[in-house]
């Protein structure tokens, strides 16, 4: 079972990778052809590596390069064509050139200063130069790293590396005529490159000005993964507001048969109580014509205490002086039938009359004569 989960991811991870790289390729279509450029050259240095009379191309990263060809170079330090061929046509494809110096031409140094010189450790190099080396601060260009700190003496140990001026401006010019702009200038350390970690020789103003390009690429280069994105989150933003749009038609006539739905229950509900009125007005009716006909029937010396009407039932309750005679007038009612007496006539020693409960049932309207 899990070998069989284990080949289905698989496959599935696998299928993923193949949609990402048709979907990017697709995309990156969409991007203008500058940008592709840049995109693709991304990670990618080229490596000017001097050594004493000799130069060297490499091409790849600090961690991994391929060496494209060696050469002497010329009587005024000149790079031979076959190599500037090379040169010029990698430059295209390279993110950055990386300038290594030959260990002739810098001098490298570890000094020991005390910590409280790190924050303005340049300027102290600066003033202290002629100290530390047979130059003058206006002599050189300088780089620094931090080796080690050691906080309990209060120490700092300082790799120093210097180059002279005259020798780096020349090589500099030399390359700014061919249109190449190096962005780090180190010490060739052969095949331990520092990467991150190299002191860069580049004088101040130059890094400076590169530095200002490199943040303009990078804007560029944000603004590229940025419409990336949006080319990719586009297409779902517009299916989103189509459904939220036929949503929203959708909603219009729902709204209106819900208003259609509440008027039909309130129209219901006003005709059963229409029809309710009416029953009870018509009931009110026959009781009313029951009261009138009791009064015409009954003697002038016979009251109700009680009149109860349930269903189809009648109880009559009062007092009479002629109780006994009270079945007999009511059998010729045209609205009651099977009058009785539901309890044995009392006297009342107060009125003098007979206490009487008779019990009757309502008679159907068509058998009334």
């Amino acid at each position: 079972m899990n070998k069989r989960l284990q080949v289905a991811t698989d496959s599935l991870i696998a299928l993923a990778q193949r949609f990402w790289q048709w979907w990017s390729q697709e995309l990156l279509g969409l991007v203008p052809e500058r940008w592709r450029d840049r995109l693709r050259r991304r990670g990618n240095l080229l490596f000017i590596v001097l050594q004493e009379g000799q130069c060297s191309l490499d091409f790849g990263s600090f961690g991994q390069h391929e060496r494209l060809v060696s050469g002497a170079l010329g009587t005024e330090g000149e790079l031979p064509p076959a190599l500037l061929q090379v040169l010029l046509e990698r430059l295209g494809m390279a993110a950055k050139v990386v300038l290594l110096l030959p260990p002739q031409q810098v001098l490298c140094k570890v000094l020991s200063l005390p910590a409280a010189t790190e924050s303005g450790m340049s300027n102290v190099l600066r003033f202290e130069m002629d100290r530390h080396t047979p130059f003058s601060g206006e002599q050189v260009y300088f780089g620094f790293r931090i080796l080690e700190r050691d906080r309990r003496h209060q120490r700092l140990q300082v790799e120093l590396l210097v180059v002279l001026r005259e020798y780096l401006d020349e090589l500099l010019h030399r390359f700014d005529s061919l249109g190449v702009h190096p962005v780090l200038v180190t010490l060739d350390e052969g095949g331990a490159r520092g990467g991150g970690q190299s002191i860069n020789l580049l004088p101040g103003d130059r890094q400076r000005s590169r530095g200002s390009r490199l943040r303009g690429n990078r804007r560029l280069q944000v603004a590229a993964g940025l419409g990336l994105l949006a080319l990719a989150v586009l297409p779902l933003l517009q299916q989103q507001q189509r459904a939220e749009r036929l949503a929203a038609e959708l909603d219009a006539p729902k709204a209106a048969a819900e208003r259609a739905t509440a008027v039909r229950a309130e129209l219901e509900q006003l005709e059963a109580g229409r029809r309710y009125l009416s029953e009870q007005q018509a009931h009110a009716g026959e009781v009313l014509g029951m009261l009138k006909e009791l009064t015409t029937l009954l003697p002038d010396t016979t009251w109700l205490s009680r009149f109860e009407l349930s269903g189809e039932r009648v109880r009559l309750e009062g007092e009479s002086a002629e109780a006994s005679a009270l079945i007999g007038l009511l059998e010729q009612s045209k609205t009651l039938q099977n009058v009785s007496y539901a309890s044995p006539i009392t006297s009342n020693p107060r009125t003098q009359k007979d206490r009487f409960s008779l019990l009757a049932e309502r008679r159907p309207a068509q058998e009334a004569p």
